[in-house]
């Protein structure tokens, strides 16, 4: 079986919280939300680390979004989104966490957007943030949110045109927003999916259910993971808060066969 990722906020990385990850064999992605960035300290990270090595764990780390925008209209707001990035980089080279996932910004909703517009502004930060991860030896990957297709990741990873610059694939989010197959995307990505953001929902909301629990297939998914060849696995990171949950998508992937 993969190795299984499961995104921990900082609320949960309690001496517990690491615990189950052990015990089931599973590895953390970091998540802090702004008021932890603005609060937390130094030391506190460190003992994160201390915990992560004692734990033998490998781990990833999801970037802040809320309300982010890297190519936003306000200048100050793409700062503050740049800075918020970079944090979120130097933090995840704390806790030798290999991948950074982050949210374009692009959007507010699903429905139609100039990227080129939008990469105008974003474009010299997407630059250096990418290029400031290659040099602590992170990946950056993009991640999927209100897209109805892959053509605007696409068009960013050509523009940044680095080899630390990939997708992280949301299935849940695929779910809601595009009505192409599931295969047209794997197709366009391919070898740039880094990793993948595994939950389940009925295509009404981001519900992130366990694996089963909506009517996502992961048929496509089986079949274009199994097909790798070995040794490029992406990373597989379970997005559910609920243990339950957790457990239950876990013996799903268990029967994938994967």
């Amino acid at each position: 079986m993969p190795q299984i990722f499961v995104n921990i906020a900082y609320q949960r990385m309690t001496a517990d919280g690491f615990k189950f990850l052990a015990d089931q064999k599973l590895f953390p992605e970091f998540y802090f939300c702004a008021d932890t960035i603005d609060t937390i300290e130094r030391k506190t990270i460190e003992d994160l680390r201390g915990l992560v090595e004692s734990q033998n764990f490998r781990s990833t780390l999801h970037a802040p979004f809320y309300d982010l925008n890297i190519g936003a209209r306000d200048r100050s707001i793409r700062m503050a989104s740049f800075e918020r990035l970079i944090w979120a980089i130097e933090t995840a080279s704390m806790l030798g966490s290999s991948v950074v996932v982050v949210h374009p910004g692009y959007g507010v909703g699903p429905g139609e957007i100039d990227i080129e517009v939008w990469l105008g502004r974003a474009g010299g930060f997407l630059k250096k943030l990418v290029e400031y991860a290659g040099e602590r030896n992170i990946k950056i990957a993009f991640e999927n949110i209100f897209d109805s297709r892959p053509d605007y990741l696409v068009r960013l990873l050509d523009f940044v045109n680095a080899q630390n610059a990939g997708i992280c694939f949301d299935v849940g989010h695929f779910n809601i927003f595009s009505k192409l197959p599931m295969q047209a995307w794997l197709t366009a990505l391919g070898p740039k999916i880094f990793e993948f953001h595994l939950h389940d929902n009925d295509k009404s909301a981001d519900q992130h259910r366990a694996i089963g629990d909506g009517n996502l297939d992961y048929q496509p998914l089986i079949d274009w993971h199994s097909a790798l060849p070995e040794g490029n696995n992406p990373v597989l990171t379970l997005e559910q808060p609920d243990r339950s949950h957790v457990l239950k998508s876990i013996t799903k992937i268990q029967n994938w066969g994967i």
